[in-house]
């Protein structure tokens, strides 16, 4: 199961003590924090992590150049512009793309390819994989780029960071009304770790 930047039997091997690892009472709130942890990392990096093929991003048309969310990326499959509701998206040719920096997301069209209420689609393969599989027996897709070690140990200890903070006996909520340990934020190693896979500016 896709928990974000890791699977459910990886997760629980870092959260549950060894003689619970079994036992599915803890998997529906293992998997929203490692769903709701990697969304939080990526708000905070302004980027996607995770690797999907033919994945759509669209935007608006009067720009020269387009920054892809899901880097690195493996492979552009299709530009298509949509300058009016009736036509819809049409395929453009190769040549509208002129350069490219697969590993920073970056593609340069040379020229704004329509106005600014024509939208542009662009269709590629990105962003880091991980093993999705409980088995861990999943393979690296050729061409695929497996998720940076520092980058799963920063999810990891962000989910332990929140895991820890749940009251999962509910005494908080019994003496005080709240779980008022919440870990909100970012540990501030994980946001030390981050600050290399942040996309600062998005023009």
């Amino acid at each position: 199961m896709n928990l974000g930047l890791g699977n459910l039997t990886e997760l629980k091997g870092q959260l549950l003590a060894e003689a619970l690892r079994t036992d599915t009472s803890y998997d529906a709130a293992i998997t929203a924090i490692g769903k709701g942890v990697a969304a939080q990392m990526e708000n905070y990096c302004n980027r996607k992590f995770g690797r999907v093929e033919n994945d759509v991003y669209i935007v608006s048309a009067d720009r020269a150049h387009a920054y892809l969310p899901r880097y690195p990326v493996e492979s552009i499959a299709g530009i298509d512009l949509k300058t009016d509701a009736t036509d819809g998206f049409v395929a453009q040719t190769a040549s509208t793309i002129v350069n490219t920096n697969l590993e920073s997301g970056y593609v340069y069209f040379g020229g704004e390819l329509g106005p600014y209420w024509s939208h542009l689609r662009i269709t590629y393969t990105g962003g880091f994989w991980f093993d999705e599989t409980e088995e861990n027996n999943d393979t690296l897709p050729s061409g695929a780029t497996q998720l940076p070690a520092d980058l799963k140990l920063a999810w990891i200890l962000q989910c332990r960071a929140v895991w820890q903070a749940i009251d999962k006996t509910g005494m908080d909520i019994i003496k005080t009304g709240s779980s008022s340990n919440l870990i909100l934020d970012l540990v501030p190693a994980v946001k030390d770790m981050l600050n290399q896979f942040t996309r600062y500016m998005i023009t």
